[in-house]
Parts: structure tokens; C-alpha cells; sequence
């Protein structure tokens, strides 16, 4: 399959997410396995875009020609044996439709008019701006079988529409197309989006921002941290800071939150806490906004995810017993019934991962939280770092810390106990999953 660019349609200086959308459509190319080799930039009449170093070392092909884009794209398409798939530089388009197309052999025009759920509360958006949930049919993109006959049109809508109109493609359907994203536990419709002016550029910004999200997660994820999130997003990707810088000052702070909870300095404890928390919710905005996402990324996003809650409560423990740490070592501690939360605690949030990779086995990747609503619902409020923190900052400034910590033993064995309810029942009657949003 051959991409080709309708460069010439692009609104100069509108970037997306500090991006041009000539250079989206080429990352996004690149990031689903289309060769360098394959993708053609047309700008028309016009100087060929500017790109960033690295896409400009690929030796892209740049076409520069007289005609409107259904004269160059016929004219490119004509000496073809192989599919093109025909984007335009005022349009974002999902970047799962170059995996998805790439085998097609038929003409077919991807429109906009598809709806993708929301995942984040409507209150963000009552705060920030709407966002088009549903695109307009008129917004598409092309995939022309070889021979096609490309028809004069104005722009790359208007070609979509006449090749509709004439018989020569038919609309892309949902019917093959895998909507789940397992990383994000939700299923996500394909979509394209028209961005002709900074209004639309607000908007598609934070339909962006929007689909990045998880489908089922914590109720401080999905209903107070998009304030800060949204920001520091929106600055990361202007600035063009790589995912895994922010992963790393986020580890950092991670682990140096560690002594200063044992040592009962809650405030820089909390601080240094909050710091990973929010950031842990950046840096995979940014990776899939900007597709820099990478498999050293992803092990230490989701790695730090899942060893650090341990250390962090057990560093709870220790602050909240009071005693040196040199003391720890000489089994002075022993006696405290903390020591005993602690442990059950950490043998608790083991066995409850262990519970949720059988559903993962079972389902091939997909996540427990994605099988019904009643699964994303409870996501909302099992035990998890972003619950608990909280919590016990609210605790430890009430004078009730020891009270909290046995509550946080209490709230992850009712997690466990649920996880494990369901898993069974699941199994046992095969249920299949369910659409998850």
C-alpha cells in the first residue's frame, strides 16, 4: 500500500498536539509498518513541507504538480499496481486505519461520521470546550484500489463524495475493524476529523486528549486530574518532550517518596507522591498523542506501575510505627500490629494481580475492567494507588493513619475477594466480553 499526502491542503502553521498534520500523517504511517519507501508527500504548487530532522533524513518523495487534488491523486494513482491510501493535511486520521488497510484490495472512503464514546466525565468538557464525538460524513479519507478512476474534485472531501457517489468505492464499514485498545481498556471506533482553522484545532485537541484515555479507571483519574493533565499535555507535546523523560522524573520521584514516608515526612512524602501520580497519567498521553510510544516505555510505565505500590506501603507502615529505620533491621518493630497489616496487605495486592492475569490469560490481553459495565463501573473504586493515596493523606491529617492503614487492608482484600468472585463466574459461564467504551 502506497500513502499519499494532499500536502497542499494543509492550513499553514496549524499544528495539532505541536505537530503538522503532514508530519501526523507520516509518524502515524511509520508507527503502523508502512515503509518509508511507500509514502509521497504532493504539495501541489506550493514549497514541499518543512519537517523535523529525522523524517527529513528518510528521503521522503515529495510531488509538487498543477491541479486540484483529484487531478494530482489521479495522476500519482494511475502508474500504481498497488493500493493507495489518500489522506489530506486538513484532516487527522485514526492511525489504526494504516495497519487496517493496508491488505484491502477495493476502493473505499473512510468518513468521519463515526462516534467515539467519551471517557472522560462531562464536567472537563463543560470546563474546557467540547469536542466532536461524532465527525461530519463529508470528513474522509480514500483508499483507491489499482485502476481506479480518481474524478476531478476540489479537495479530498469533495473526491470522497464523487467516488461515493459514482459507484466506484463504497464507505468503510466496522465490519473486520478491531476496535478494542487493550492498553486502554475500551473499544474505540475508527475516526477522521476535518481541522481547518484553530476552532477546529481546539476541538480535535481535545477529542484527542479524550481518546487517549482509558475507558474504565479511578474516579481521581477520570474526574480530577484531567485539569492538570490536559496542561501539562498540551505543553509536553509543544515543547517536544519524549514520553520516557517524563517516565523517569516520574520513577525518581517514585522511589525518593519512599524514605520520606518511612521517615514520617509526609508532607515531601506526599508531594514527591502526587508528582508520579499525575505524571503517570502524562507521559502515555503524550506517547500515543505524538507516537513516540516505545516497548522500553511501556516496561517502565507499567512496570513502575505495578512494583512500586509495595514499597510505598510498606513505607506507610514504617512512618506510621515511628521508629528508626536502623531499629527495623534488629526486629524492634516486631511486635506492632502494623507489621502484621503490612504483610497482609502485600500478600493481598500480590494475590490480586495474580487473580487478574488468569482473566488476561483466559481473554488473550484484554483486561478484566473491559469485560462488562459493571466491570468499568467497580475500576472506579478498587484498591489502587489513586485511592488509596488519598485516602490516607486525609488520614494522616486527621491524626487517624493507623485507622487508615487498616482500612486500605480491609479495602484490598474486598478487591481481592470481587476480582476473584468475578473472574470465576465469568469462566465458568464463558461469557464473552463486552462492548467496552
Amino acid at each position: 500500500m502506497q500513502v499519499w499526502i494532499d500536502a497542499a491542503a494543509a492550513t499553514p502553521g496549524l499544528t495539532v498536539f505541536g505537530m503538522s498534520l503532514v508530519e501526523r500523517h507520516i509518524r502515524a504511517a511509520l508507527k503502523n509498518g508502512v515503509p518509508a519507501a511507500h509514502i509521497v508527500i504532493d504539495s501541489g504548487t506550493a514549497a514541499p513541507p518543512s519537517l523535523p530532522a529525522d523524517l527529513a533524513a528518510l528521503g521522503l518523495r515529495v510531488l509538487r504538480a498543477p491541479g486540484d487534488a483529484g487531478t494530482r491523486l489521479a495522476a500519482f494513482s494511475a502508474g500504481q499496481a498497488d493500493t493507495v491510501f489518500a489522506v489530506s493535511a486538513d484532516s487527522v486520521v485514526d492511525p489504526r486505519l494504516f495497519a487496517h488497510l493496508a491488505d484491502r484490495r477495493d476502493s473505499v472512503v473512510v468518513t468521519g461520521d463515526t462516534t467515539v464514546p467519551r471517557a472522560l466525565a462531562r464536567t472537563w468538557s463543560a470546563v474546557f470546550g467540547g469536542w466532536p464525538e461524532t465527525g461530519s460524513a463529508a470528513d474522509c479519507a480514500i483508499l483507491l484500489a489499482a485502476g481506479t478512476v480518481v474524478p476531478a474534485a476540489a479537495d479530498m472531501h469533495a473526491l470522497g463524495a464523487g467516488l461515493l457517489a459514482s459507484g466506484a468505492a463504497r464507505t468503510l464499514t466496522a465490519e473486520g475493524f478491531n476496535a478494542h485498545v487493550a492498553l486502554q481498556r475500551r473499544d474505540v471506533p475508527f475516526w477522521v476529523r476535518r481541522v481547518g482553522d484553530d476552532m477546529a484545532r481546539a476541538a480535535v485537541e481535545r477529542f484527542l486528549f479524550d481518546a487517549s484515555y482509558k475507558g474504565s479507571t479511578d474516579v481521581f483519574t477520570r474526574y480530577v486530574y484531567p485539569y492538570l493533565v490536559w496542561p501539562l499535555t498540551r505543553l509536553a507535546t509543544r515543547w517536544r518532550v519524549h514520553p520516557n523523560t517524563i517516565t523517569w522524573v516520574g520513577i525518581v520521584a517514585t522511589f525518593a517518596a519512599v524514605p520520606c514516608f518511612a521517615l514520617g515526612w509526609w508532607a515531601w512524602g506526599f508531594v514527591l507522591a502526587y508528582v508520579m501520580s499525575v505524571l503517570d497519567s502524562v507521559d502515555g498521553k503524550v506517547a500515543r498523542l505524538t507516537f513516540t510510544s516505545s516497548a522500553l516505555g511501556n516496561v517502565l510505565d507499567h512496570g513502575l506501575d505495578i512494583v512500586h505500590p509495595p514499597f510505598w506501603y510498606a513505607a506507610w507502615a514504617i512512618g506510621l510505627i515511628g521508629i528508626p529505620l536502623s531499629a527495623l533491621w534488629q526486629g524492634s518493630a516486631g511486635r506492632d500490629p502494623l507489621v502484621i497489616a503490612a504483610i497482609v496487605l502485600l500478600a493481598l495486592y500480590v494475590a490480586d494481580r495474580l487473580v487478574l492475569a488468569v482473566y488476561k490469560w483466559r481473554y488473550k490481553g484484554r483486561g478484566l475492567h473491559a469485560h462488562a459495565p459493571i466491570d468499568g463501573a467497580v475500576r472506579a473504586v478498587i484498591a489502587r494507588r489513586n485511592i488509596f493515596l488519598p485516602l490516607f493523606l486525609v488520614g494522616v491529617v486527621l491524626g487517624l493513619g493507623r485507622e487508615t492503614f487498616w482500612l486500605i487492608v480491609a479495602w484490598q482484600a474486598a478487591t481481592v475477594a470481587w476480582h476473584a468472585g468475578r473472574t470465576i463466574w465469568i469462566l465458568a459461564r464463558s461469557e464473552a466480553p463486552h462492548s467496552a467504551h
